[in-house]
């Protein structure tokens, strides 16, 4: 009987320790406290796939973005290797590299559709990409406080509708690690990003 009653206390412990694992796990979180730290998380480096589809195209790649304060370098490379297109710059200016030529263009998002014909909001994807929106966007929080959907809204950009999941901790701080991007005016137009690991520079 002692036996028995010991394996019992025994599972009961560890139910109640995978219960309070749960709760520390889906704990809300405060939004406003939240958006503040992805504002202050301007030094990072993502890695994963991306998948585009339009009415005339679509592709997968593997992601490489760096992004430094208002610096960055995003590549996009095949699964044997092969560079799609190579991205780098800041506000006022983005190079791209494809097919062994170069060009250059004030806005980033007109530049890779103007070269490539892919509508991509490269602009504004260093912020959207944490989960981070601005007092313009349209948010919808999921039950913890994390941004579940975003409806972008700008004069001079295309609207898009993102969707998040899979958030993760990383060093502390919730990031999203699944993004789908449908833009408003093209529903055929969509992109969805899987992070396959975040690291802090």
């Amino acid at each position: 009987m002692r036996i028995v009653g010991l394996a019992i206390g025994i599972i009961c412990v560890l139910l109640l320790n995978g219960c309070a694992s749960k709760r520390i796990q889906n704990q809300s979180v405060d939004s406003v406290a939240h958006q503040q730290a992805l504002s202050e998380f301007n030094h990072w480096k993502i890695k994963g796939r991306m998948a585009f589809k339009s009415a005339d195209e679509k592709f997968s790649a593997y992601v490489r973005w760096e992004q430094l304060d208002q610096q960055y370098d995003l590549q996009l490379n095949t699964f044997i290797g092969t560079t799609l297109m190579s991205m780098e710059g800041y506000p006022g200016y983005a190079k791209l590299e494809a097919d062994d030529k170069t060009y250059t263009d004030v806005n980033a998002s007109d530049l890779i559709q103007r070269i490539t014909g892919w509508n991509i909001p490269v602009a504004k994807l260093s912020m959207w990409v944490k989960g981070q929106h601005s007092d313009q966007e349209s948010i919808i929080y999921d039950d913890l406080g994390l941004v579940n959907q975003l409806v972008s809204k700008c004069k001079r950009c295309s609207p898009w509708i993102l969707t998040y999941s899979k958030y993760k901790l990383v060093d502390e701080l919730l990031l999203p690690h699944q993004i789908e991007l449908v833009n408003r005016k093209d529903k055929q137009n969509q992109i969805k990003i899987k992070i396959t690991s975040w690291q802090k520079l």
